[in-house]
């Protein structure tokens, strides 16, 4: 079996050993901080870029093939809202074809397949299980309770499993919230494999996508220009997630032709948290990844401290006083979280400080574990 993997900056990315450093962080911060050292290393676990979704109904063919050439992050091969009901069956040997046929170069392939309550989820899995090709991620609409999940871990690595084939690598897994009541099941939604990692063999659930029209149908709004009425939901979804080290894709605007409308909300969903966004229109994707990648100023800006950052954890500094100001590790994991997007961007590389994590590596061996706290970083939160 075919396994499409992930090749953005895979080359120059690699784990890292946890030195004496990360441990003290560790012990004085708790989760809140990850046991790698390095800032987009595969072993931190970091979800694949996302800036831009963009959804490609699964029937039409035309259509995927015309967006195999695009610069986008993710392409979403739609088997629900976009494809009616007497189309299904097609839609999936489609969606199969096209795992199999098309190149989307670097982009992330998902298959957003019909909700479990639908009665349609276990047909679409199936098929698209079945492939020879597997899609890197699936999306699950409609995730309304824990045992929805549960369903899809159970149901997938039950079909995986009987497959006469080698066992194919983790699969992204993107749930969606879509309804009030989702909203307040969401924290139960995402402890089902973040605080159980054995929930499923074959799938690593890494990110929530905000469905806003279906949301404001559910609480009796309408959607209106200024996403007022979903002000709270928007919000409520960043926390939640990433309270849950899960990533966070915003709503999608239907006016794809409103691109100064499109920046500005991509850019206010950045500014709370969003990882990325949902568009259904190619001309909607350049401006929304854009958006949610930094601007060169702030590249600059979090590089410069992170070198400063490494170069006085080497000397067996802790807090340090850069361009007038006083750095602890708040303000270093904002640079850590600009690079990460930089790198997503291309704006840098991936390796970029490589060197200097091997030389506090042995700077932080060479010492052991017994240094002074007073050396830690940190003045206060």
């Amino acid at each position: 079996m075919l396994t499409r993997m992930m090749v953005r900056g895979a080359g120059a990315r690699r784990s890292v050993l946890v030195t004496a450093a990360a441990q003290t962080w560790r012990r004085r911060y708790g989760s809140g901080v990850s046991d790698e050292v390095h800032p987009l290393s595969e072993g931190n676990g970091e979800p694949t870029p996302r800036r831009a979704l963009l959804y490609l109904p699964g029937h039409d063919e035309r259509k995927a093939t015309k967006a195999a050439g695009l610069d986008v992050d993710c392409v979403c091969l739609d088997l629900e809202d976009a494809v009616a009901l007497n189309r299904k069956e097609g839609a999936r040997k489609s969606v199969v074809n096209l795992l199999s046929t098309l190149d989307f170069g670097e982009s992330d392939v998902a298959v957003r397949i019909n909700a479990v309550s639908s009665g349609l989820a276990k047909e679409d899995l199936k098929a698209i299980l079945a492939a020879d090709t597997l899609p890197n991620t699936i999306v699950l609409p409609k995730v309304d309770r824990p045992s929805e999940l549960e369903w899809f871990f159970d149901t997938s690595d039950r079909l995986l499993r009987n497959q006469p084939r080698d066992t194919p690598a983790k699969i992204k897994l993107i749930t969606q919230v879509e309804s009030g009541i989702g909203l307040l099941n969401l924290q139960s939604v995402c402890e089902v494999d973040r605080v159980d990692l054995t929930a499923s063999s074959f799938f690593q659930h890494e990110g929530v996508i905000l469905g806003g029209d279906d949301y404001a149908a559910s609480i009796g709004a309408t959607r209106s220009r200024s996403n007022v009425e979903l002000l709270y939901a928007r919000q409520q979804v960043v926390a939640t997630v990433k309270a849950f080290g899960l990533q966070a894709i915003d709503v999608v605007n239907i006016h794809f032709t409103e691109l100064d409308a499109l920046r500005a909300e991509a850019e206010e969903g950045a500014a709370w948290g969003f990882d990325g966004k949902q568009v259904i229109h190619p001309a909607q994707v350049p401006v929304v990844q854009r958006a949610f990648s930094p601007s060169e100023q702030q590249v600059e800006w979090a590089v410069a401290i992170l070198d400063a950052f490494y170069d006085n954890q080497i000397k067996g500094k802790g807090a340090f006083s850069h361009d007038g100001q006083m750095i602890d590790m708040p303000t270093v994991l904002q640079c850590k979280n600009v690079f990460r997007l930089a790198v997503a961007a291309k704006m840098v590389p991936a390796d970029r400080f490589d060197a200097a994590i091997r030389e506090m590596e042995l700077a932080g061996n060479s010492e052991g574990d017994g240094g002074s706290e007073g050396d830690g970083v940190g003045k206060g939160q």
